[in-house]
């Protein structure tokens, strides 16, 4: 296993206590300012997914070290139906998150 360097301690410390960035040293608030951009620039936005049956549709959007995913809708293909909506998900960096039911959906685990 690999060693983390101290940078990486000390950024999920960041995001895990939620602390204030005006606290932080600024080289280190610097790195963690230029991590979540490059989070919320590659990782956030509308995206869908589909399989034989449904089309899924989902926001994902990161801030302050919480994920949010909310579906927009979630349609039937080659039937008519009503798109359902289903509440949003979220997932708090640096703590355990019991997603229950809708989170197994989110992941396609049932």
């Amino acid at each position: 296993m690999e060693m983390e360097t101290l940078k990486q301690i000390c950024m999920s410390v960041v995001i895990e206590l939620g602390m204030s960035r005006a606290q932080l040293p600024l080289t280190l608030k610097n790195e963690v300012e230029i991590m979540e951009e490059r989070i919320k620039s590659e990782w956030t936005g509308i995206f869908s997914n589909y399989d034989l049956h449904w089309l899924h549709n989902y926001k994902i959007d990161w801030s302050g070290g919480e994920w949010t995913f909310t579906p927009q809708y979630r349609y039937r293909l080659n039937r008519a139906s009503t798109p359902q909506t289903l509440p949003p998900i979220q997932i708090k960096a640096g703590r355990t998150n019991d997603l229950g039911y809708p989170g197994g959906r989110l992941f396609l685990l049932f």
